[in-house]
């Protein structure tokens, strides 16, 4: 695998819609796949993605309301976020009394479900206020429940996949995932300020066999010591030798930190945006779920992948839980994606 370079990057916007910048193999015409419409060939062509990670029961409140027993956590975001570009495998427990809402929000076709257990306790909780004026979570509370003693396994033909996204959740679940996985192609992680405050000993060899990294400014700039959100991404990247660091920065969209550049993304508008919870695993989900689809990795295939991240991250900030993803077709995609290249054309006028 390729390594990160050692040459410092200078932060530029995504480019306007020249060729270079919007590859030929971006598959516009769509087909009809169970639930869901989807980009020619997808099932077939795609690698499948292993995503590992929560499966929760949210409580959260933002300046839009309250929203009590929504479904949430990294694995359920991910996967309906990336399952319009590949299929997906997923690998989590979840509660007797949410495993039924669980299955039906999954999509009927393209999402394996075989590495989802149901455990006796009950599923994890999780407990938030959003401020949209500061840019924060407070009062964030949560009980683990089900995965106090959750056992990641996977099966044979799992251990082969390609693509990894490890959700935000123990290191030590996320170390026994990678420790089954047969040479994959790339493996991309999350983590919280929880961990990295608390489990910064089993988070570190996590970190060193990643590929690609998602946080947030806050949580790059406490994994990495400093008070600068730049110079935690230069770090960051040298010392884990990432080939790709992606700053998620809510409002003001995201930052692809790679070996020779910077690439800055705005986020596509949303007004108002009712809920936060899972943007970011929304934006792990499109980014890795095209990376999928095109079995390719350059400076263009990486452009590209930002956007859709950007874009599926805007639809599911637009309503509470997940109720943004299920259903959402390929043509709503092409359409903020053509919002969204206007947008960046326009920032680099």
């Amino acid at each position: 695998m390729p390594s990160a370079g050692s040459s410092r990057r200078s932060k530029r916007s995504w480019p306007g819609p020249t060729r270079s910048c919007w590859p030929s193999n971006r598959r516009r015409r769509p087909r009809t796949i169970g639930a869901a419409v989807r980009p020619e060939g997808t099932t077939s062509a795609a690698w499948p993605v292993l995503v590992a990670g929560t499966i929760t029961r949210d409580d959260v409140r933002t300046p839009m309301g309250a929203n009590q027993d929504g479904l949430g956590g990294s694995a359920t975001y991910f996967t309906l976020a990336a399952h319009l570009f590949a299929p997906v495998q997923v690998i989590a427990t979840v509660g007797p009394d949410f495993a039924s809402t669980f299955r039906k929000a999954m999509p009927s076709a393209g999402v394996d479900l075989r590495g989802v257990t149901e455990a006796s306790e009950p599923t994890y909780r999780w407990n938030a206020v959003h401020d949209y004026t500061t840019g924060t979570t407070s009062f964030e509370t949560s009980d683990q429940g089900a995965y106090r003693h959750f056992d990641p396994l996977l099966l044979p033909d799992q251990r082969a996949t390609r693509i990894i996204f490890l959700g935000s959740m123990q290191p030590r679940y996320q170390l026994q995932v990678l420790e089954q996985l047969e040479h994959p192609w790339l493996v991309a992680g999350d983590t919280m300020r929880l961990y990295i405050r608390e489990q910064r000993a089993a988070l570190e060899p996590v970190l060193e066999r990643l590929d690609y990294l998602f946080l947030n400014g806050a949580e790059a700039m406490a994994l990495a010591e400093t008070t600068s959100v730049e110079a935690a991404a230069d770090r960051l990247r040298h010392r884990y030798k990432l080939r790709g660091l992606v700053l998620k920065e809510g409002p003001r969209g995201a930052t692809l930190y790679r070996a020779e550049e910077a690439i800055h993304l705005p986020a596509l508008p949303v007004d108002p945006p009712t809920d936060p919870t899972g943007a970011g695993d929304a934006v792990a989900g499109g980014f890795l779920g095209y990376l999928a689809q095109v079995q390719h990795e350059d400076p263009a295939t990486v452009r590209t992948a930002l956007a859709y991240a950007m874009v599926m991250a805007s639809f599911t900030i637009q309503h509470f839980s997940v109720a943004g993803l299920p259903g959402l077709t390929w043509a709503a995609v092409e359409a903020r994606m053509a919002t969204l290249e206007a947008m960046a054309t326009e920032a680099a006028g």
